[in-house]
C-alpha cells in the first residue's frame, strides 16, 4: 500500500478553483463516514464507509486523509486509494493506514471515475 504525503509549505501549491470544485463536487455525491485507531506501532489504521448518493458507481476512488492538529490546523494530508467501488446509491468499505498517531483526522473523496450504465 504505498502513502503519498504532502507536507504543508514545501513544494505545496494554492489549491486552484479546479480542485475546490473537484472537492466540491464530491461533497454531492459522496459522504464518508470512519474511525481512526492509533496501532501502537507509530501508525494510525483508518477504518469506515465511503456512501454514494449519486445513480452511478464509482471506481479508482482516491481518499484524502488530513491530519489535524488539537487546533484543527493541517499538519500533513495522505492520498490513499480504495480496493472496492462503490455501488451506486450504495457504499463500499476502506481500511488505511497512514504513517503518524494524530490528534484527529478528516477523510472525504478526493477522485473517482464513474462507472457508465453497462461498462464493464
Amino acid at each position: 500500500m504505498g502513502l503519498t504525503a504532502v507536507v504543508p509549505g514545501v513544494g505545496v501549491e494554492t489549491a486552484r478553483a479546479q480542485d475546490q470544485a473537484q472537492g466540491t463536487l464530491a461533497n454531492q455525491f459522496f459522504r464518508v463516514d470512519f474511525t481512526a485507531e492509533p496501532d501502537g506501532h507509530g501508525t494510525t489504521r483508518i477504518t469506515g464507509y465511503v456512501y454514494n448518493t449519486d445513480g452511478r458507481a464509482a471506481d479508482q476512488v482516491r481518499l484524502r486523509i488530513t491530519e489535524l492538529d488539537a487546533s484543527g490546523i493541517t499538519l500533513a494530508n495522505y492520498v490513499e486509494p480504495m480496493l472496492e467501488t462503490v455501488p451506486a446509491l450504495g457504499r463500499a468499505y476502506f481500511d488505511v493506514k497512514v504513517p503518524d498517531e494524530g490528534l484527529s483526522y478528516r477523510v472525504a473523496v478526493d477522485s473517482w471515475n464513474t462507472v457508465e450504465e453497462g461498462s464493464k
